[in-house]
């Protein structure tokens, strides 16, 4: 049973169609963004520590706005990146419930680790933005450092550690928590590995994990070299005041990224069609991953046309169809998770109808029924609260119901001999609505709710 079992309930046949749109939702907006966040922490901490080693200020230049641009703002880092995760993780709680599987687990502790990764990423980001005004500072003193306060230059040099420190925690945080991520649906997309995979060392341990691990990185390198295109030459007229050799680094790192990352992406897909669960491959997957696979040699055409002639212009088409290849990947992803849960989810529907009816059964109207005019023209001869009349008091009697107003409802409706010290309760003639009414007055009476 997953550790969310206690907090949700099983969704019925008609909530799971509902939640299999949120999910393919949840999905589109979370695997791009973080996507575009996973490659471009990595080339922005790469080319930060290229620059500490060669002291070249084109490499810092390149290594922050990658991050800036790459990252967007916090909030909406949050909006897309956190709150979708979280989602996603509810969701398959609901999916999987009462099943004996460590997806949901994995999926809270990645949760948990995107959390931890974002604090330290935007960290990262803003440690740019302060050693930018240590740069204007020493603009006014020509350069030179030995001007500044002795208090200021420590705290530079505290600054440049953190950014670093912050950089790549931020990085190996990312790169688990996806694994994680990853990790998480591979495992719940196959039923038939759900009581092998019972640990922490079994996911790390799995082939079929790291093939899509695989996937997810080249996956995530072609998009972060796609946006390095579009958001650095094409939105909003790009980076202004590029000089030509910042422009040539900017475009070949993002054609040579996206375009690598983009033609061994085929291969992932053959392989993990291939290794597709029993009972997850339908026509409608085989069809999806085609598109996906063609999707993907367009992005591979454009993109060496944009090498070939060194035209900017051809990312544009690049960067969407990668997105769109996106789309494809994730409809193909939950379609085939669908298909392998099949039996599993007749199972929660069962419960959920159960649990339904259990509801509805405890459930009723009292609407226009005085309750309380009930007891004091026909009750009150024979019972009181605290004292034996002709009856037992209500102290003793209503407890043993144990607040089902059901049971008590059904007595007070047929009233049958029970205990043998007193005499059978007369029929008193009541409608079953009065005898609800007065059931479920009498449980609040002596609860003292």
């Amino acid at each position: 049973m997953n550790i969310l079992d206690s907090l949700i309930n099983p969704p019925t046949t008609e909530h799971i169609a509902l939640l299999n749109i949120i999910q393919v939702i949840a999905f589109l907006m979370f695997l791009p963004f973080i996507g575009m966040l996973f490659g471009g922490t990595i080339l922005s901490v790469y080319f930060n520590s290229k620059y500490r080693r060669t002291k070249d200020p084109l490499f810092l230049k390149f290594s922050k706005d990658i991050i800036d641009r790459l990252t967007f703002s916090r909030n909406l880092g949050w909006g897309m990146g956190i709150l979708p995760v979280f989602t996603i993780t509810v969701i398959y709680a609901q999916f999987l419930y009462g099943a004996k599987v460590i997806s949901v687990g994995l999926f809270l502790l990645s949760t948990l680790l995107y959390i931890t990764s974002f604090v330290f990423i935007y960290n990262y980001k803003n440690t740019f933005h302060i050693e930018n005004v240590f740069k204007a500072f020493k603009a006014f003193t020509n350069n030179d450092s030995s001007s500044l306060p002795s208090e200021v230059r420590e705290f530079e040099k505290n600054i440049l550690k953190s950014n670093v420190r912050y950089g790549n925690f931020g990085m190996w945080l990312l790169i688990i928590a996806s694994f994680l991520f990853v990790g998480s649906y591979t495992i719940a997309s196959d039923p038939g590995s759900w009581e092998s995979n019972n640990g922490l060392m079994s996911v790390f341990l799995n082939g079929q994990i790291w093939l899509n691990f695989f996937y997810f990185v080249s996956a995530s390198f072609a998009i972060s070299g796609g946006a390095i295109l579009y958001l650095f030459f094409i939105w909003q007229g790009g980076i202004k005041d590029m000089d030509d050799k910042y422009k040539s680094l900017s475009q070949k790192t993002g054609i040579y990224i996206a375009l690598i990352a983009s033609l061994v992406q085929p291969l992932f897909l053959i392989l993990n069609f291939i290794n597709e669960p029993q009972g997850g491959l339908t026509g409608s997957n085989f069809f999806l991953t085609g598109i996906s696979i063609v999707s993907i040699l367009l992005v591979c055409n454009f993109l060496y046309a944009a090498l070939r002639n060194s035209e900017i212009k051809y990312a544009s088409p690049a960067f969407f169809l990668i997105f769109l290849t996106f789309i494809f990947s994730v409809i193909q992803q939950q379609m085939a998770f669908g298909n392998s849960i099949k039996p599993h989810l007749y199972t929660v529907t069962q419960k959920a109808e159960e649990l339904k009816k259990e509801i509805e059964g405890k459930t009723i109207s009292t609407t226009g029924v005085d309750p309380e005019a009930i007891y004091n023209t026909k009750c009150i001869a024979c019972h009181k609260f605290d004292v034996k009349l002709v009856g037992p008091p209500y102290q003793e009697t209503v407890p043993k119901y144990a607040g089902d107003v059901k049971k008590l409802s059904e007595f007070i409706y047929n009233p049958q001999k029970i205990n043998p010290a007193f005499p059978p309760m007369p029929n008193q003639g009541l409608k079953q609505k009065e005898a609800d009414a007065m059931a479920q007055w009498l449980i609040k009476k002596v609860s003292g709710k």
